[in-house]
């Protein structure tokens, strides 16, 4: 569970951030933003628009998606993607990485101080502009679980 002034950090500057980057600031981006920054879990689209639905009942799914693709082009979310999955969000822009449970497919923030390091590699013409780390593995709740349990 994040801590209570992270969410408030998080939300005291999604105005500014909204209104730097040219962006209205709706009551639909608002609270699509708001799930996203009271979580350390890395939902779905589906997953916020589940989230979000209670409070506007009127919000369609082809929204959020489209919100949460805004967000990320603008930098206030990053996106994890694997091959398994579909995009998953998360609003912790400090420097991390991740791990992902190859069973159950969740997603957990981890500190990696020696690749914050890396430097890029010399790739030609190509400018590298950020890379992300995901360690794949068995998380303990899956582990713990009898053969066959998922």
């Amino acid at each position: 569970m994040l801590a209570q002034k992270q969410v408030e950090a998080r939300m005291r500057s999604f105005p500014e951030r909204c209104r730097a980057a040219g962006l209205k600031l709706t009551h639909q981006r608002t609270a699509i933003f708001n799930v996203l920054a009271c979580t350390e879990r890395h939902p779905s689209p589906e997953e916020v628009y589940e989230a979000v639905l209670p409070e506007l009942p009127s919000i369609s799914l082809a929204t959020v998606y489209k919100v949460l693709d805004l967000f990320h082009r603008h930098g206030f979310l990053r996106k994890v993607s694997t091959e398994q999955q579909a995009a998953r969000y998360d609003a912790n822009l400090g420097p991390h990485h991740h791990l992902l449970c190859d069973r159950c497919g969740r997603i957990e923030d981890v500190a990696v101080p020696a690749a914050d390091t890396l430097a890029a590699p010399d790739a030609g013409d190509f400018s590298v502009s950020h890379f992300d780390i995901i360690f794949h593995g068995v998380c303990g709740a899956c582990r713990s679980e009898p053969a066959g349990g998922r």
